[in-house]
């Protein structure tokens, strides 16, 4: 949509301020360039100390005040960037001081981005159009406003939902995986008070993708999990090959090939130069995961890790509080989505079935997995892996104000279509208490 100028009364100074490639941004050092330099170094308008007036029809009004002084201060997006209006009639400067002064506070105090903000389809309109949605604060820049973060990801206004498109993330391949059989497994010779246990490592904020080390420890009093941890890869040591059955001595091999093939790899999905330049690797990871769970699926001992560096595996152990001892899945998770319908707004959410039932208190915060507490499952393929991180960085819902819905419709929802069940639904409203 254009914006239009428009006219500015006789007794008003107006000037233009340009963005920096269309982004909505105007940083200190921008704003010193097109002050000019007699302005900057005069700069007697600080500091500004700014008061909301009202926000209507696109127009934000200050009341901009220094030094005892106050000039009435008119901003709008148009054209060719923000035109900022001050009613103290200079004209020999391209910008006046208290233009200048004003825009500096706005700046410092609620960053570059703010202007954004002003879009017609931005976050002051909706601000004042949905107020039950919105908080407002008043602060010595003017009026800053945000989504209450119950709505999540608000689509137009988080730019989580712009860093990928969505049909980038589906065209990402279905896994072609073929069955994999294990050798026959032995349990492993209860006479001994260790055994070889594994550790699903799940990188802090997917720095890596995960992967599985092999770690010897000393058995609980029923030797029904480990209470200590060797070194990390202990288990791959020949000093604790009389630990190890046929079918772990496999899996240590899939653990090195694993290893190998991720190391190497970031361990988000969604940028898409990645998606362009590394799918054919993360394919191999993804069905390298799918023979991994079916091995692991044999061992008595998997625990998931928590790991902050791999620099860990040189000098320590692995700390008895990050491990949990969990249940590998034999079911294959489905994704759909819900569209609920909430009078001023719609929210998408992410339901995971399993079996045909929805998983509760499900967690998507590790590539490739769901889990639902100590039990974890592998997502069916590399598509499902990336929507599934897409939403969960998003939050885990996204909100569409019904104002921007035909965009969010074409951009987010028709492309899901292609690949998901999408429901509609209607939110169910709580009865208010009757009154004794």
């Amino acid at each position: 949509m254009t914006i239009k100028s428009n006219p500015t009364p006789a007794n008003t100074t107006s000037c233009i301020l340009r963005f920096h490639d269309q982004a909505y941004q105007l940083t200190s050092d921008q704003l010193r360039k097109q002050a000019g330099k007699k302005i900057v170094a005069a700069n007697n308008w600080y500091p500004a100390t700014l008061k909301f007036v009202s926000f209507k029809d696109g127009k934000l009004q200050l009341l901009n005040s220094c030094n005892k002084l106050s000039y009435k201060l008119i901003l709008q997006l148009v054209a060719g960037g923000l035109q900022a209006t001050c009613n103290c009639s200079k004209t020999s400067a391209v910008i006046c001081n208290h233009v200048y002064g004003a825009l500096c506070t706005i700046i410092w105090e609620l960053g570059g981005h703010y202007f954004e903000k002003l879009q017609h389809d931005g976050a002051m309109p909706l601000a004042f159009a949905h107020k039950n949605h919105f908080d407002k604060k008043e602060c010595k820049a003017g009026l800053d406003v945000s989504v209450r973060p119950e709505l999540g990801s608000v689509f137009k206004l988080d730019q989580r939902l712009a860093s990928v498109g969505v049909p980038s993330m589906l065209t990402l391949p279905v896994s072609t995986a073929t069955p994999f059989i294990p050798l026959p497994h032995k349990a492993y010779k209860d006479a001994l008070d260790e055994a070889i246990g594994y550790l699903l490592i799940i990188p802090f904020r997917n720095r890596f993708l995960p992967f599985v080390v092999p770690c010897a420890g000393k058995l609980n009093k029923n030797k029904i999990g480990i209470k200590t941890f060797y070194d990390f890869l202990s288990g791959a040591k020949k000093q604790y090959n009389h630990l190890l059955t046929d079918g772990q001595q496999e899996l240590n091999t899939a653990c090195y090939e694993l290893w190998k093939l991720t190391e190497k790899l970031p361990g988000h999905l969604l940028e898409d130069h990645e998606i362009k330049k590394v799918t054919d690797n993360r394919l191999l990871v993804f069905e390298a995961w799918h023979k991994m769970m079916t091995l692991l699926k044999e061992q008595s001992f998997v625990y998931s890790y928590f790991l902050y560096r791999t620099e860990e595996f040189k000098k320590d152990r692995p700390a008895k509080g990050r491990t949990r001892q969990i249940q590998i899945a034999s079911e294959t998770p489905e994704l759909h989505f819900v569209l609920t319908d909430q009078g001023a707004f719609y929210q998408l959410t992410m339901e995971v079935l399993v079996k045909g039932e929805p998983l509760t208190d499900y967690e998507a915060d590790t590539t490739f997995f769901i889990s639902q507490g100590l039990t974890i499952y592998l997502l069916s393929s590399l598509r499902d892996a990336a929507i599934a991180q897409w939403m969960d960085c998003s939050g885990g819902m996204m909100t569409v104000f019904k104002e921007h819905f035909s965009q969010f419709e074409q951009a987010i929802l028709a492309p899901i279509r292609q690949h998901y069940k999408v429901i509609t639904r209607k939110a169910i409203k709580t009865p208010k208490p009757i009154k004794p």
